[in-house]
């Protein structure tokens, strides 16, 4: 008996010393947020790409290799006039980068409501630019790659939209960028996507099962427990924007809103629901937008104690599947 009693004890121990070690190998904490800066390359050259976006009476979605960088829904008749969107958070790799624009009705300010389709002046110019950071951190000048303007026609003597009178527009174009770094996280990642309504079923649930862990966390778990979850996204934006320790800890204290954030009065996010499920990077990517403005359905509130209005914010989630994997991850 005291034999297969060591035995047993024996077995018991390996697997403890198993799961320890998986656990320590896996779990994250902030510390580990303020240390991304050991786990990047950095290079003698590191450029940053960037687009100018501007827009006329339309809403608009602009994504980089099929992953969004705005999408805006025109809910006052507003526009854009040359907004810069930083673009190497969206760009895994050197070579051809395919710019995707789609265009839809705007609003109607005299109806108060949106338009039917699309008008004349509909229309939107993108200007990608290229630019350096010095080792004394100064910019160099920016440097123009290339420019793209809706096809347009001329129309007694005016330059006018060819898509007048339609109710969607969508175009692309390519351009090279040159960073020196590599992100194959999608390489390894599963097609999410499927035509099967049950499959399309089983994933939705598991969809939101990871958009509620993770509002759960914001409501009532830790700072590590949330760093635990987005440490590869932050390990990956830390690449491909070249970020440096102060950088990365300066995001991860001022930019993740979190309800134990001692300059926060007030914090709340709503429950999971009115969305749909939307795919990005060729099927790779999901999230859940919320159907009134197609901004992520993990959002809410929060309110500083220095200002007197609060904000409201939309935590963008974008979820995958890496192969021989059954969990979910964020991207």
């Amino acid at each position: 008996m005291m034999k297969f009693k060591g035995i047993f004890l024996f077995i018991n121990l390996i697997l403890l010393s198993v799961s320890c070690n998986g656990q320590n190998k896996s779990t994250k904490s902030a510390k580990d947020i303020y240390a991304i800066e050991t786990e990047i390359k950095h290079f003698d050259k590191e450029p940053h790409y960037g687009a100018n976006i501007s827009t006329s009476n339309c809403s608009f979605e602009i994504l980089i290799n099929d992953v969004p960088v705005i999408k805006y829904k025109d809910n006052s008749g507003g526009s854009l006039s040359g907004s810069y969107f930083p673009l190497n958070w969206d760009i895994i790799q050197k070579g051809p980068q395919k710019i995707t624009i789609r265009l839809s009705p705007g609003f109607n300010q005299n109806t108060k409501s949106m338009h039917s389709s699309l008008m004349k002046n509909s229309g939107v110019q993108i200007l990608i630019k290229k630019s350096f950071i010095g080792k004394d951190g100064s910019w160099s000048d920016e440097e123009e790659v290339t420019t793209y303007t809706t096809p347009q026609k001329i129309e007694e003597g005016k330059e006018v939209s060819t898509f007048d009178g339609q109710n969607f527009f969508e175009d692309s174009f390519t351009f090279d960028a040159e960073v020196p770094y590599k992100i194959n996280i999608l390489d390894n990642a599963e097609v999410l996507f499927a035509k099967d309504k049950d499959q399309l079923q089983a994933l939705e649930i598991e969809v939101v099962a990871k958009y509620n862990e993770i509002r759960g966390i914001y409501m009532k778990g830790t700072k590590d427990d949330l760093a635990n979850v987005v440490y590869e996204k932050e390990k990956r934006l830390a690449q491909q924007m070249y970020l440096s320790s102060e950088e990365i800890k300066n995001n991860w204290d001022k930019e993740y809103q979190f309800r134990t954030d001692e300059d926060l009065e007030f914090f709340d996010l709503k429950p999971i629901e009115k969305y749909k499920m939307t795919f990005y990077a060729h099927g790779k990517l999901v999230c859940l937008e919320k159907i009134n403005n197609e901004k992520s359905a993990l959002w809410g509130g929060f309110k500083r104690k220095d200002k007197g209005l609060g904000t409201t914010t939309y935590i963008q989630l974008y979820l995958y599947r890496p192969k021989n994997s059954k969990e979910l991850q964020v991207y």
